[in-house]
């Protein structure tokens, strides 16, 4: 069940499961220096959900189609780029119209798969489309260039710009715990 949780809220799930909540009562000790310790845990905790978005299985993750946010540009021999939303952490399945099925969908811009995309005979096609995800942008091979293409699906991972945390229940799950 996709769950969506405030700073706060996820904080105190955060302290729950890392081992600093409950806190003790029986005894009180008054402190005058010290560190700030939910400002160290927030920070903890982004730094496990932004990794836990650009990582974890889709399953774990809340996902939205942005087909109606972005737009193609087209540009030579059947290449087209989309500007993805500065948001986006990552796409898991992209598809344009006359496509026969969604684009294999590579990351890394130095591999040998994504160095093909250069040649228009060994770049992607409508059987087995191409997209490469570089920075914010996209990149399509090939694209049909009879018409303006029409994006059908354009599943996306989104950072929720609210500061909040959008995940499945199940991902709390990989909060690494602290032992005593």
């Amino acid at each position: 069940m996709i769950i969506k949780l405030s700073s706060d809220e996820m904080l105190a799930q955060w302290k729950l499961r890392r081992g600093f909540a409950p806190l003790r009562v029986d005894c009180t000790i008054t402190r005058s220096d010290g560190v700030d310790l939910d400002e160290l845990l927030r920070l903890e905790m982004r730094d496990w959900y932004l990794n836990l978005l650009s990582t974890a299985q889709v399953e774990m993750l809340a996902t939205t189609n942005i087909a109606d946010d972005i737009a193609i540009v087209p540009m030579s021999d059947g290449e087209a780029t989309v500007m993805l939303p500065q948001n986006c952490r990552r796409i898991v399945e992209f598809q344009l119209e006359g496509w026969e099925r969604p684009a294999i969908i590579l990351t890394d811009a130095s591999s040998r798969e994504a160095f093909m995309q250069q040649n228009p005979f060994a770049r992607g096609n409508s059987v087995q489309p191409i997209a490469l995800k570089h920075g914010n942008r996209l990149f399509l091979y090939t694209v049909p260039q009879n018409q303006q293409p029409k994006i059908t699906r354009a599943i996306a991972v989104m950072e929720p710009t609210d500061g909040s945390y959008e995940m499945d229940e199940t991902a709390l799950s990989t909060i690494n715990k602290i032992h005593n």
